[in-house]
C-alpha cells in the first residue's frame, strides 16, 4: 500500500496546476498562515488506489514569538474517512513548517454503496497549547462508485474502470477465441508469444468482431464528458443494457484485451474515446501521454507498434469491419488540435491504479456475479487484413565515419536559415496534394514523367500550420482523386492555375540557373516531411525534407506546360537533417548508408519508418507523409555538394588522399635548396622577381614552381603578400597555371593590386565571390583581350649576365674572406684572432706545413702547446737545463740508478780510452791529424782492416792509382778463375799439354771440311781426331771435337789476359799472387779497398792518407806478419775499447736517450766534452724527473711536427706566459700570409673599388627589375591570340568574342569557362578566387592548375579548402599557426565527439603540419619600425627565430605600459571607463597635434563591450569636436577600433591598447580575461601585439604582477602576464632566447676590434646592436641625444656572411636600415688589415658629421609588404612608351597580321609551262627526256610540295595530252631518276625537294586551283596551326570548313573533308594540336 501510494504521489506533483490550492485565513485568529493543498473530488477508484486527499499542509507562525504543542486535527463530513490528530513541538518565531504524511483512512465500504454524486468537506482545525489558533473547512465532491472524475483529477483513475477480470466479459474472449480459429487456424489467444504484431492484431480484430455481435446500441456521452467525467457503464452493465457511450465501449474493448495479457490504451480527444493495444510488449514511459505524435509515429504503416481502433464501431448500425475501425482511428488522430488525452492502461498498473471490482446488488447488499453471458453464434467474419512491419532490428550499424563524411557535415548549414531544416512554402517551393509518396517516387525512378496540375477547382486547399499545408485527411474524397491522378501520371498542387504557372516558371528558371552557374542541380522532390521542434517546450513546429529527390521540371510547350522527371541521379537522404539530430539532439540514426532499395528506387515507406523509430521517443515530432518541390541549398551548398559528388576525383589528389588518410601518400622532397646555394648556382633569369625578395622568400618562390608541395609560414610583418606576388610571376613566366586561394576579399585584394603594380592584371582574373556578376568577368577577360603585345627586351639577358657576374664578383669577396680551410681557421678569423694578441710573433710556421694541417691536427698543436705550458710552470723553464741531452720516454726510480751505473761506467771507459789512445800514432807519423769520436770509430775499423788483411805489402798500400788498380786486378782475378774452371774441364780428359795446341786453326780446320761432301769431310774430321786422341786420357767421339776445340780456344784467351799481369802479382799480393790464390787475392783486393776508404775518411785529405800509408809501408818492409806481431795486442786492446765505448753509447741512448750527437762534439777533445756532460748529468739526475716531464711535452709537439716550437721556447728562453700567445699569434701570421697568397680577390681587395661594384650591383639590380616587368608582360602577352579579327563563332576565340559583345547573355560565367577551356588559360593563367568560387565555377574535371596558393591558411577550415586544393597538382599552404585560428560567428556546428581522432584540426595549415608536409619560412620582418614592437612576439612565439631590424632609436623601447587610476566593473558593466576614457584622450591628444597626426592610429580592447564603451567616447568626443573626426576619418588610414577577434590584417602607425580586465572596485582581480582564456588565447595575443609600425601604447588598470598563474593555466593568459611585464620593464626586460640564435663571439670579432678603439679614442660605442639573429655590429651613440646612435657601422664579419645572398647584403639589408633611418658606413677586413690608420680617419671624419645631415647614397627604398600602396600604376603607360592606345592595337595587329601572313600564309605560285611547243607524238622519244626533266625540276622548285598526279597533269597538258594512263609510268620512272623525297597518304604520293624541306615546311598556300586531293597533308597541317593560332579551339567540323575557305574552297564535298581530315590527322601527329570531346585544340 505504501508502494501505490508514493505512485499516486508523483501525479500530485505533475498535476499540481489541477489541484486546488487553499489558502485560510482567519480574521480573528490571526496568528498563523495556512496553505492546503488537497484533491477537490474523490471517488472509490481514488480510495481504492490509495491516494492522498491532502497533498501538503502548510503552517507558517506570523507572530514574534514561537508557537508551541501544536496540534493538527482533521475531520470530514460525511464521515467518509477518519484521521488521527497530528502534533507539532513548536514553530519558530515568524517561522513556518510543512506537514505532508496524514494519516487520513477512507472507508471503501462508504464509496461502495455510493450511487449518486455528493458534496462533502474537510475540515482541518489547529490548536497551539490547547488554545485554537486556526479551524477552516475545504468543500470536497464524492462521486459514485462507477463515476470517473474526468481528466483534471488523476485522469489515470480511468484505468481503474478497465475491469479485465469482470465476468461478464468471458463470452467474448470465448467466441473471439473462436473466431480467432477461423481466421488463422490457431483459436490461442497468446498474446505477445508469438512475437508477431501480425498475430497480435488478429487477436484485437477477433475481439472486436465478437463485441460487435453482441449488438450493443451506442449512447450519446455527455457534454464535455471529458473534462468533468461521466458515469461509466462496466462492462456488466453494457452486457446487461447492451448500451454504450464512446467511452463505455472503449473501456469495454480495453477490457477484453487486458484479460487476453495485451497492452491496452484509452485515446480521449474532444467529445471522443476509442481505445487500442500495443502489438509489441512495450509501455510508454508514463501512464499518460498528451503528445500525440508518440501515438502517430508507432502507427504509422511500417512501424505498427500500436493499433488504434475506433470502438464506437462494435455498435449496432455500424457495418465497419475491423479494418475500417483503425482507418476511423487513425483518422481521429489527423488533427492533432482535437487530441486531449491517451492513457497506457499497462503502465498505469504499474503505478498501482488497480480495477474497480465487479458490484452487484442483490436486495440490499452488493454481490459478485460469475454467471456466464450465453452469446449468440454468428456468421463468420471476413478475416482482417495482415500487417508487415519493417524489420529494424538490422538498422542498428555504424555509419562508416570518413573524413569525407566529416568535411560534408563541417560544411552544412544548421541553421533556421536553411531550408532543408526548416522548410517554408516561398516562391522557391511547391507543395504538392500528398499522394502515395512511395508510388510517386517508384514511377519517377523508373523514368516516368509526371504532369503537374493546379488544384482542383471545387476543392478548397486546407489552413497552412506554421508555413506548411496541413495534411488531408484519409476521409477526404480528394485523395481518391489524388491518387487516381496519380495512376494517370498527373500531379496537383496546391496553388490554382494562374499561381502555378508563374511558380513553375520561376523554378524552372531558377533551377536551370542554378545548373549553370553552380554546375550543381539544386531542385529536388522532397519526399516527406519531419515535423520536429527546437526545445520541448516550443510551439513553432519545423518541418525538414526527409528524402531528396533530384528532378527536372521540363517544358513540354506552352499548351502542354510542366512535366517533371527524375535526373537520373541517386536519390539521396537530407544528410543535413541527420547531422542536425545527431549534434543538437543525440539522435543518430543507422541503417541509411545506403539508403534501403526496392524493386523501383529506394524504400520510402522503410526509410519513414527507421526515421520514426528513431525519434518515437520526442515529444509532439513526427513523420508527415507530403511532398514538396523546390529549390533546396544553403550558403556552403556549393562546396558541399563539390565534396558529396566529386569524392573519387578529389582522393586522386596526392594532397586531398594525405589529409584523407593522416600521412603523405607522395614522394616528399628532402632535398632544400639554400639560398645561398641558389646565389652561386642560379642566374638571374633562373627565377623571375620582378619584387626585389630576401633569402627567405627567395627560397619559397623557388621551390613553387618545381613541383613541390610545401607550408609556408609567414609570421607578421614578413612580406606574404611580396612573396605570393612573386610566387604567381614567377610561376606564370615558367609556363604554369596559378589559382590564389583566400577566403577573404581583403587578402585577395593586396595580392591582386601587387600584381597589377607589376603589370600582370591583365593575366589575373579575380573571381572572389560566389555571386560575381558577369559583366565584370567578362569586363576583366575583354582588358586581356585588348591588351598591346610587346616585343621582349633586347636586354634583360644581356642584363642578367652582368648581375650575375657582378653578384658573383660580391660573392667572391664574402667566401673567400671566410672560407674555412681545412685546418678550421678562415682568413676573418686568422686576422681577428691576430689582432686580438697583443705580442710578437716568434715562430715562422712553415707554409707547407698549411697545406695538410687539418682541423684535429691543428687542435693537437693547441693541446700540446697547453700542456707544454703546463709542465713548464710545474718544473720549470728548461732553458740551459743540466740534463739537457737526455731524452728519457718513461720515467722509475731503477731507471735512475740505472743511469746513474751507466754514466759511471762511461765516465771509467772515457779516461781509458784517453790512455790508449796514443797506440794509433804509428800510424800518424807527420800528419797533424787528432782524432774526434767520430775518427776514433774510423780508427778501431782500420785496426780492423790492418789485422785482418791476409797480406799488405808496401807496393799495394803505395800505389797511386789504387782504385783503378784495385778495379783493373779485380778483373784479373775473373779471368784467372774462368781460365782455372777451364783447365780443370779440360784436363779432366786430356792431358796439359793439349792446352797448347792451336786450336782456332783446328776450328777453322773443322768448319771447312765439314761443308765438303762426305769422303772429303770424313777423311778431314778424321784427320783432327786423330791429332787431339794424342792428349786424350780416353776415347774421344767426333761430335765432341769441336766443343772441345772451342772450350781451348777459351781457355787460352783468359790464359792470355792473365800472363800480362802474372810479373806483378807477386809483388802486390806477395805468395797469393805468386800462388795466384785467386780467393785471397779478391778478399786482399777489397779489404785494402776497405782500408783506403777509412783512412780517407778519417783523414780527410787525400796527402794525409798518402803520408800515413807511407808510414805503415815503411815499416811493412818485414812483412805484414812481423809488423802484427809487434803491434796486435795494442791494437787489439784499442779495437775492443772501441767496441765496449760503442755498447755503453747503445745503453746510454737506450736507456737516457743520448744521443752521439749530444754527447760528442767534433773536437779532438772529445773525450774531455763528453766526460764533462757525463759527469754533469750524473751529478744532476736527481732532476731527472722534471725533466722526463719536458721530454714528454717536447715529444708530443715533436710527433706533430711542430718540436720547433719547444726548440725555440727552450733555446731562447721564451717566456712560458707568453708561449701560447705568441704561438697562435705566429700560426694567424702564417695563416693571413697563406691565404692572401691563395687568394687573388683578397690580395688585390680595395674597399672603395669594392664600393663602387656594389652601387654598380644596385643599380643593374633595380634596373633589372624594370626589364624584368617587360619580360614577363611580353611573355604572357605572347600566349594570347589575336583578336583583332572577327574568328570562327564555334571557336574558342569566336565563343569569346561574341560574348564580350553580348555580355554573356543567356550563358553562365561557369557554362562560360566550359566552353573556353584552352583560351582562359592562355589568357588569364592566372585566377584568383575563393573557396566556394572556385567549387562553383571550376569544373574538377577541368584540366588542373600547376600551383594552388593559399593565403591566410590558418584561418582556412580544412573543409573548405579541400575542393580547391583538388584542382592543382602542387599546393603552397601561406599561413601563421601562431595567428588566429578559422572564425565562424554563425555557424552552430559542434565537434563529432565520437569520431575525434578523424576530426580537422583547426585549419588546412593546422591539418597540412601534422602531416609534416615540408615548410619553408619567412624571416625576415618589416612592418615594426622599431625592433621593440615586435620583439615580444618574436621571443613568445617564434623563438626568436625572425630577422628583425634595430632602429636608430634602439636603445629605449617603444612598447610602455601607462598606468591608469580605475577599475573593471566586472559584475555589471564588464567595462573600463578610466582605460575607456584614457584611450580617447590619447586619440584626441595625437589628432590635435599636426606632427602626431601624421602618424595613423588603431585601438585594440580584449572584450568587445570595452570596443563599445571606446566607440561611445569617441563619438561623444566628435560630437563637440567635429573637425577631430575629419583627422580621424578621412585620412589614408582611418582610425579603426577593434577587438582581439576581428583586429587580423589590420596594422597602424601607432596601437593603442585597452586591456579592460583588471582589479574591481574592491580590488579584487579575476583570472578571467575574456578571449584570452579560451583555446587559441595566446594566437590572438600575438594578432593584437603584432600590429603597429611605431609605437604601441597600453593603458591598463592591471599590472603584471596582479596575474596570479597558479590561478589558471591558460596560455593566452601567462603571455599577457610576460607581455605586461616587457611593457612595464621595456628593452630592459630579459625575453627568452633561443639556441637558433647566433650568439656572437665572447672573445673577439672585427667589430669588437674596432670598437674598443673606437672607444680608446673616446667615443660611447655599442656592438651587436639588436634582439634578433640580425646586428648592427656597431653603433656610435650620439652624445647629444643619448637615446639614439649617430652612426651604424656594418663590417664583414659573422653577421654579414651568413646573409645568404648578394641581394641581402647589399640591397635589402641596407634599404630597410636607411628606411629606419640609419647612416651606415662599411668597413671592409681587408681594408682594416692593411691599413686600418686610414679606416680610423674615415670613421671619425663619418662620426664628426653633424647627426641631422642626411649625406647622398645611391640606395633604395625598401620594398616590403608594409608600404602602403598609395595608387594602383597604370601598366600599360609606365611599361611602354606614351602613345595612344588605339594606335598601338592598330599598329601591332597589322604588324601581327602582316607578319603571320608572310611567315606561314603565302599564295601559290603556278609554273608556267607553254602549252603548243611540243608534240603529243615526241613524248615517249629519247631526245624529249631531257625537256622532261628540266620540266619536272621546274615545277619542283616552283611548286614542291606537289602531288605526283598533279605534276603529271601539268606536263601532259603542256604537251597536248589529255589522258593521264597513257603517261603515268614513263613521267613515274623519269620523277623517281630525279630522286625527290615523298611521302605517301592514302594511296596519293606527295612530293618534296628533299626531307629537310619536308621536316621543316611551315607554310601553306592559298588562292591556287589545286583539288583537294593535290593538298599535301603536311601543308595542310599548317592551315590547321594557322586557324588555332586565332581560335584556339574549334569543333572538327567547322575547322574543317575553315582550312577548306583558307585554300579556296567555299563548299564541303566528300573529297575536301576527306583531304581536311588527313591534313587534321597530320597536325595532330605532328603534335601541332589535339583532339578532346569532338574539339581540336591547340597545343601550345
Amino acid at each position: 500500500m505504501a508502494e501505490e501510494k508514493r505512485f499516486i504521489s508523483v501525479f500530485f506533483v505533475i498535476l499540481q496546476s489541477l489541484i486546488y490550492t487553499v489558502f485560510a485565513m482567519d480574521e480573528r485568529l490571526d496568528k498563523v498562515k495556512v496553505q492546503c493543498d488537497y484533491l477537490p473530488l474523490i471517488n472509490f477508484a481514488i480510495q481504492q488506489n490509495g491516494a492522498s486527499i491532502i497533498h501538503q499542509l502548510s503552517i507558517e507562525n506570523t507572530t514574534p514569538v514561537p508557537l508551541k504543542d501544536i496540534q493538527v486535527v482533521i475531520t470530514t463530513e460525511p464521515t467518509f474517512g477518519n484521521a488521527a490528530p497530528m502534533a507539532v513541538e513548536q514553530i519558530p518565531a515568524n517561522g513556518s513548517i510543512r506537514l505532508s504524511s496524514f494519516n487520513l483512512t477512507l472507508s471503501a465500504n462508504y464509496f461502495t454503496q455510493l450511487t449518486e454524486r455528493l458534496s462533502g468537506n474537510l475540515k482541518i482545525e489547529i490548536t497551539a497549547e490547547a488554545e485554537p489558533i486556526f479551524c477552516q473547512t475545504y468543500p470536497i465532491d464524492i462521486l459514485a462508485y462507477d463515476q470517473w472524475g474526468g481528466l483534471n483529477v488523476l485522469p489515470e483513475m480511468l484505468a481503474a474502470f478497465i475491469t479485465p477480470n469482470h465476468t461478464a466479459i468471458s463470452p467474448i474472449i470465448k467466441r473471439a477465441a473462436s473466431i480467432l480459429g477461423q481466421w488463422t487456424g490457431n483459436p490461442s489467444l497468446d498474446e505477445y508469444q508469438s512475437r508477431t504484431p501480425d498475430r497480435v492484431r488478429k487477436q484485437m480484430a477477433a475481439i472486436y468482431t465478437a463485441i460487435a455481435e453482441q449488438q450493443i446500441i451506442y449512447s450519446t456521452v455527455p457534454a464535455s464528458f471529458e473534462e468533468y467525467g461521466q458515469r461509466v457503464r462496466l462492462a456488466d452493465s453494457v452486457m446487461a443494457q447492451k448500451l454504450g457511450t464512446c467511452l463505455d465501449m472503449a473501456l469495454l474493448y480495453a477490457s477484453c484485451l487486458e484479460a487476453i495479457g495485451l497492452n491496452a490504451l484509452i485515446v480521449i480527444t474532444q467529445g471522443h474515446a476509442f481505445a487500442g493495444a500495443w502489438l509489441v510488449p512495450e509501455t510508454f514511459p508514463d501512464p499518460t501521454i498528451d503528445d500525440v505524435s508518440l501515438l502517430t509515429k508507432r502507427t504509422a504503416e511500417g512501424i505498427y507498434d500500436i493499433t488504434l481502433v475506433e470502438t464506437t464501431c462494435m455498435n449496432m448500425g455500424h457495418s465497419s469491419d475491423f479494418d475500417d475501425a483503425v482507418k476511423k482511428a487513425n483518422g481521429k488522430l489527423a488533427d492533432g488540435n482535437n487530441f486531449l488525452l491517451a492513457i497506457d492502461i499497462k503502465r498505469a498498473r504499474y503505478s498501482g491504479v488497480r480495477p474497480i471490482p465487479q458490484r452487484i446488488l442483490h436486495g440490499q447488499v452488493w454481490e459478485v456475479d460469475e454467471k456466464e453471458t450465453n452469446i449468440q453464434k454468428s456468421a463468420v467474419h471476413a478475416t482482417p487484413q495482415s500487417i508487415n512491419p519493417y524489420d529494424l532490428s538490422g538498422n542498428e550499424t555504424q555509419t562508416v565515419i570518413t573524413k569525407q563524411l566529416l568535411w560534408e557535415r563541417r560544411l552544412l548549414d544548421l541553421s533556421l536559415r536553411n531550408n532543408l531544416l526548416n522548410i517554408r512554402i516561398t516562391k522557391n517551393t511547391l507543395q504538392l496534394i500528398p499522394a502515395n509518396l512511395a508510388c510517386l517516387e517508384d514511377a519517377l525512378a523508373d523514368g516516368e514523367e509526371f504532369r503537374i496540375l493546379h488544384r482542383p477547382a471545387d476543392w478548397e486547399s486546407p489552413a497552412m500550420d506554421f508555413g506548411i499545408y496541413s495534411s488531408v485527411p484519409e476521409s477526404d474524397p480528394v485523395v481518391g482523386f489524388i491518387n487516381s491522378e496519380l495512376s494517370q501520371k498527373r500531379l496537383r498542387f496546391y496553388l490554382s492555375e494562374n499561381d502555378l504557372g508563374k511558380a513553375l516558371t520561376h523554378l524552372y528558371r531558377s533551377s536551370r540557373t542554378s545548373i549553370e552557374e553552380n554546375g550543381a542541380n539544386t531542385l529536388y522532390l522532397a519526399l516527406g516531411l519531419l515535423k520536429w521542434y527546437e526545445t520541448p517546450s516550443s510551439e513553432r513546429p519545423r518541418y525538414a525534407p526527409i528524402l531528396l529527390m533530384p528532378v527536372e521540371i521540363i517544358r513540354k510547350s506552352a499548351a502542354k506546360g510542366y512535366v517533371i522527371r527524375s535526373r537520373e541521379e541517386e536519390t539521396m537522404m537530407n544528410i543535413t537533417l541527420l547531422e542536425m539530430l545527431r549534434q543538437n539532439f543525440g539522435i543518430t540514426v543507422s541503417g541509411l548508408d545506403p539508403l534501403p532499395t526496392d524493386e523501383s528506387g529506394v524504400n520510402v515507406k522503410l526509410i519513414y519508418s527507421i526515421i520514426r523509430n528513431s525519434i518515437k521517443n520526442q515529444r509532439k515530432w513526427d513523420v508527415e507523409e507530403q511532398a514538396i518541390l523546390g529549390i533546396f541549398s544553403f550558403n556552403k551548398f556549393i562546396m558541399w555538394n563539390d565534396i558529396h559528388n566529386n569524392a573519387n576525383k578529389l582522393v586522386q589528389n596526392k594532397i586531398v588522399s594525405s589529409l584523407i588518410n593522416g600521412k603523405i601518400e607522395w614522394e616528399a622532397a628532402t632535398e632544400e635548396i639554400d639560398a645561398t646555394d641558389m646565389d652561386k648556382q642560379l642566374s638571374p633569369t633562373d627565377i623571375v622577381l620582378p619584387i626585389i625578395a630576401d633569402s627567405s622568400q627567395l627560397e619559397a618562390i623557388y621551390e613553387a614552381v618545381h613541383d613541390k608541395t610545401f607550408i609556408l609560414h609567414g609570421p607578421p610583418g614578413t612580406g606574404k603578400s611580396q612573396t605570393i606576388t612573386n610566387i604567381i610571376a614567377n610561376a606564370l613566366y615558367k609556363g604554369k597555371r596559378v589559382l590564389f586561394v583566400a577566403e577573404k576579399m581583403a587578402a585577395l585584394s593586396v595580392v591582386q593590386n601587387r600584381l597589377a603594380a607589376i603589370g600582370l592584371a591583365p593575366f589575373c582574373l579575380e573571381i572572389h565571390s560566389n555571386k560575381t556578376k558577369k559583366s565584370a568577368v567578362i569586363s576583366q577577360l575583354k582588358e586581356t583581350t585588348e591588351i598591346i603585345r610587346q616585343t621582349p627586351p633586347e636586354e634583360f639577358k644581356k642584363e642578367a649576365e652582368r648581375l650575375l657576374n657582378l653578384r658573383a664578383e660580391l660573392n667572391q669577396y664574402i667566401e673567400a674572406l671566410h672560407k674555412e680551410y681545412p685546418f678550421g681557421v678562415s682568413l676573418y678569423d686568422a686576422i681577428i684572432h691576430y689582432q686580438s694578441v697583443d705580442v710578437e710573433p716568434c715562430f715562422e710556421i712553415p707554409q707547407p706545413y698549411l697545406d695538410t694541417l687539418d682541423k684535429d691536427t691543428f687542435a693537437q698543436w693547441g693541446e700540446a702547446i697547453e700542456s707544454l705550458v703546463r709542465t713548464a710552470n710545474a718544473c720549470g723553464h728548461p732553458y740551459r737545463h743540466p740534463l739537457t741531452g737526455i731524452s728519457i720516454s718513461e720515467y722509475s726510480s731503477a731507471g735512475k740508478e740505472e743511469a746513474s751505473q751507466l754514466l759511471t761506467a762511461f765516465i771509467d771507459l772515457l779516461n781509458i780510452i784517453r790512455q790508449k789512445l796514443d797506440v794509433f800514432s804509428v800510424l800518424l807519423k807527420d800528419t797533424d791529424i787528432h782524432p774526434t769520436r767520430k775518427d776514433f770509430q774510423t780508427i778501431a775499423c782500420i785496426i780492423r782492416r790492418i789485422l785482418d788483411i791476409p797480406e799488405l805489402t808496401p807496393g799495394l798500400l803505395t800505389l797511386p792509382l789504387l782504385n783503378e788498380t784495385l778495379n783493373e786486378y779485380r778483373e784479373v782475378v775473373v779471368h784467372g778463375q774462368k781460365r782455372d774452371e777451364q783447365r780443370k774441364e779440360i784436363e779432366a780428359g786430356f792431358t796439359k799439354e793439349i792446352l797448347s795446341i792451336n786450336a782456332k786453326q783446328m776450328v777453322a780446320e773443322w768448319n771447312r771440311v765439314s761443308d765438303q761432301w762426305f769422303l772429303p769431310r770424313y777423311f778431314g774430321q778424321r784427320k783432327i781426331k786423330k791429332a787431339i786422341n794424342i792428349y786424350a786420357l780416353k776415347t774421344i767421339e767426333t761430335e765432341d771435337i769441336k766443343p772441345l776445340l772451342h772450350r781451348i780456344i777459351r781457355y787460352q784467351e783468359e790464359e792470355d789476359a792473365v800472363q800480362k799481369y802474372t810479373g806483378q802479382l807477386p809483388s802486390l799480393f806477395g805468395r797469393f799472387g805468386k800462388n795466384e790464390d785467386w780467393t785471397a787475392i779478391e778478399q786482399i783486393i777489397n779489404d785494402m779497398a776497405s782500408l783506403h776508404s777509412h783512412l780517407l775518411n778519417y783523414a780527410k785529405d787525400i796527402a794525409k792518407v798518402s803520408q800515413i800509408k807511407q808510414n805503415l809501408s815503411v815499416q811493412l818492409t818485414e812483412r805484414i806478419q812481423t809488423f802484427r806481431d809487434i803491434h796486435a795486442h795494442s791494437f787489439n786492446e784499442l779495437y775492443q775499447l772501441s767496441d765496449t765505448l760503442t755498447v755503453i753509447e747503445k745503453k746510454l741512448s737506450g736507456t737516457l736517450g743520448i744521443s752521439t750527437e749530444e754527447l760528442y762534439t767534433s773536437s779532438a777533445d772529445w773525450i774531455t766534452i763528453a766526460l764533462s756532460k757525463a759527469q754533469t748529468w750524473k751529478d744532476n739526475l736527481d732532476k731527472l724527473k722534471d725533466w722526463y716531464q719536458w721530454l714528454q711535452a717536447y715529444q708530443t709537439l715533436n710527433k706533430l711536427g711542430i718540436g720547433f716550437v719547444a726548440t725555440e721556447y727552450k733555446e731562447k728562453n721564451i717566456p712560458t706566459d707568453q708561449l701560447t700567445d705568441i704561438f697562435y699569434k705566429s700560426f694567424y701570421q702564417a695563416v693571413i700570409q697563406y691565404i692572401i697568397a691563395k687568394e687573388p680577390t683578397l690580395e688585390l681587395f680595395n674597399g672603395k673599388i669594392f664600393n663602387d661594384i656594389i652601387a654598380k650591383y644596385k643599380q643593374i639590380s633595380a634596373n633589372f627589375e624594370n626589364i624584368t616587368k617587360k619580360e614577363l608582360f611580353a611573355k604572357l602577352a605572347s600566349n594570347i591570340p589575336s583578336f583583332t579579327h572577327e574568328a570562327i563563332q564555334s571557336s574558342e576565340v569566336g565563343i569569346l568574342q561574341k560574348n564580350i559583345r553580348n555580355n554573356a547573355r543567356g550563358i553562365s560565367i561557369r557554362k562560360l569557362f566550359d566552353q573556353i577551356p584552352t583560351l582562359l588559360p592562355r589568357m588569364c593563367p592566372c585566377m584568383l578566387m575563393s573557396p566556394i568560387s572556385v567549387a562553383q565555377y571550376i569544373d574538377t574535371d577541368a584540366e588542373k592548375f600547376d600551383l594552388i596558393v593559399f593565403d591566410e591558411a590558418s584561418q582556412m577550415p580544412t573543409y573548405e579548402a579541400v575542393g580547391a586544393i583538388a584542382r592543382g597538382k602542387n599546393v603552397v599552404i601561406v599561413g601563421d599557426p601562431k595567428q588566429m585560428p578559422p572564425t565562424s560567428f554563425f555557424s552552430v556546428n559542434t565537434v563529432d565527439e565520437d569520431n575525434i581522432e578523424m576530426e580537422d584540426l583547426e585549419s588546412i595549415l593546422d591539418d597540412c603540419l601534422a602531416l609534416s608536409i615540408p615548410s619553408k619560412y619567412l624571416l625576415w620582418h618589416y612592418r615594426s619600425k622599431h625592433e621593440s614592437l615586435i620583439a615580444f612576439s618574436n621571443s613568445e612565439y617564434y623563438d626568436n627565430k625572425l630577422m628583425t631590424f634595430p632602429s636608430p632609436d634602439n636603445i629605449e623601447s617603444k612598447v610602455r605600459r601607462i598606468a591608469v587610476d580605475g577599475y573593471y566593473d566586472k559584475g555589471k558593466s564588464r567595462q573600463n571607463q578610466a582605460e575607456a576614457q584614457a584611450v580617447v584622450d590619447e586619440i584626441a591628444r595625437r589628432l590635435r597635434s599636426e606632427e602626431l597626426r601624421k602618424k595613423s592610429i588603431g585601438v585594440v580592447t580584449f572584450s568587445v563591450v570595452q570596443q563599445a564603451l571606446i566607440e561611445d567616447l569617441l563619438s561623444d568626443l566628435f560630437i563637440f569636436h567635429p573637425e577631430l573626426e575629419t583627422f580621424a576619418l578621412e585620412c589614408e588610414e582611418p582610425l579603426f577600433i577593434k577587438n582581439l577577434e576581428n583586429v587580423q590584417g589590420d596594422e597602424r602607425d601607432v596601437i593603442l591598447f585597452s586591456v579592460g580586465y583588471g582589479p574591481d572596485a574592491e580590488g579584487r582581480v579575476s583570472m578571467n580575461f575574456g578571449p584570452l582564456n579560451r583555446a587559441g588565447g595566446e594566437r590572438r595575443l600575438n594578432v593584437a601585439v603584432s600590429r603597429a609600425r611605431y609605437e604601441m601604447i597600453i593603458f591598463s588598470t592591471l599590472r603584471s604582477d596582479m596575474i596570479d598563474l597558479n590561478r589558471t593555466s591558460s596560455i593566452g593568459v601567462a603571455g599577457l602576464k610576460r607581455f605586461l611585464e616587457y611593457a612595464e620593464k621595456g628593452m630592459k626586460h630579459p625575453l627568452n632566447t633561443s639556441s637558433n640564435i647566433y650568439l656572437p663571439d665572447e672573445e673577439t670579432s672585427i667589430e669588437k676590434i674596432i670598437a674598443d678603439k673606437l672607444r680608446s679614442l673616446g667615443y660611447t660605442v655599442h656592438t651587436d646592436i639588436g634582439c634578433s639573429g640580425y646586428k648592427i655590429d656597431i653603433g656610435i651613440v650620439d652624445p647629444q641625444n643619448p637615446s639614439s646612435y649617430r652612426l651604424g657601422i656594418i663590417c664583414d664579419g659573422k653577421n654579414y656572411k651568413r646573409t645568404k645572398t648578394a641581394r641581402d647584403r647589399e640591397i635589402v639589408q641596407n634599404n630597410v636600415l636607411k628606411a629606419l633611418g640609419w647612416d651606415i658606413c662599411r668597413i671592409w677586413t681587408m681594408d682594416w688589415w692593411e691599413k686600418p690608420d686610414e679606416v680610423i680617419a674615415t670613421l671619425r671624419r663619418r662620426i664628426s658629421q653633424h647627426a641631422d645631415s642626411n649625406q647622398e647614397n645611391e640606395e633604395e627604398t625598401v620594398r616590403t609588404e608594409e608600404q602602403k600602396d598609395t595608387a594602383k600604376p597604370e601598366i600599360l603607360k609606365a611599361a611602354y612608351p606614351a602613345i595612344s592606345k588605339k594606335q598601338l592595337a592598330f599598329s601591332l595587329a597589322a604588324a601581327i597580321k602582316e607578319d603571320r601572313y608572310k611567315k606561314r600564309k603565302v599564295v601559290y605560285q603556278e609554273t608556267e609551262l607553254t602549252a603548243g611547243q611540243y608534240q603529243a607524238t615526241d613524248f615517249f622519244f629519247e631526245r624529249s627526256i631531257p625537256i622532261l626533266l628540266s620540266q619536272i625540276k621546274r615545277i619542283m622548285e616552283n611548286e614542291a610540295p606537289i602531288s605526283q598526279s598533279l605534276i603529271c597533269q601539268k606536263i601532259n597538258a603542256a604537251w597536248g595530252i589529255s589522258r593521264m594512263s597513257q603517261t603515268g609510268s614513263h613521267l613515274d620512272a623519269l620523277i623517281r631518276r630525279l630522286n625527290f623525297y615523298r611521302s605517301r597518304h592514302n594511296g596519293i604520293d606527295f612530293l618534296w625537294l628533299d626531307e629537310a624541306q619536308y621536316r621543316t615546311y611551315s607554310q601553306f598556300r592559298t588562292d591556287s586551283n589545286r583539288a583537294a586531293t593535290d593538298l599535301p597533308p603536311e601543308e595542310i597541317a599548317n592551315a590547321v596551326k594557322y586557324v588555332l593560332t586565332d581560335s584556339v579551339s574549334l569543333p572538327l567540323p567547322d575547322l574543317a570548313k575553315a582550312c577548306a575557305k583558307l585554300f579556296g574552297f567555299p563548299r564541303m564535298g566528300s573529297n575536301i573533308e576527306a583531304s581536311m581530315q588527313r591534313g587534321i590527322q597530320e597536325a595532330v601527329k605532328r603534335k601541332y594540336a589535339k583532339v578532346e570531346s569532338g574539339r581540336i585544340t591547340i597545343i601550345g
